[in-house]
């Protein structure tokens, strides 16, 4: 099997860090094309505050998500391998577990654990679900 295409999924945890220079390496090798993605949740429901400040807090959490991701683009940056970095809103279980299944990639490349470590023993929380609910090929890095 030829790898065309890896999923990264980030959140700026050491662990991710650590998966991020896997998938480059990996990306050299294999001549293959990351997608490097952080998802940030908006959970804040306030109906009595104007539309006009949920939007301006909307927004900031996805800065903040774009933010986050300037680490593993200095990581990437001038390395000869084609990348792309995106900052979604919505669950990371549920978004990576909606990319993993739209087959566009050929592996995931993920931390074993995220910022939240107490969520897993062995297994971040957003790993273990992704690991449960996909079937493609996964790398988790330490």
């Amino acid at each position: 099997m030829k790898i065309k295409n890896i999923l990264l999924p980030y959140d700026g945890s050491e662990h991710s860090i650590n998966a991020a220079r896997y998938a480059l390496e990996l990306a050299k090798i294999a001549g293959a094309h990351v997608t490097i993605v952080n998802c940030y949740e908006w959970r804040l429901s306030i109906s009595e505050v104007p539309s006009s400040i949920v939007t301006n807090l909307q927004e900031n959490c996805r800065k903040e998500a774009e933010k986050l991701l300037e680490k593993p683009d200095a990581i990437f940056a001038d390395q000869g391998v084609e990348y792309k970095l995106e900052a979604i809103d919505g669950s990371p279980s549920i978004v990576l577990t909606k990319m993993a299944k739209s087959k566009e990639f050929d592996l995931i490349i993920m931390g074993s654990h995220g910022h939240s470590d107490i969520a897993g023993l062995f297994l971040g929380s957003v790993t273990h679900k992704v690991l449960n609910t996909i079937y493609c090929p996964v790398m988790v890095v330490p």
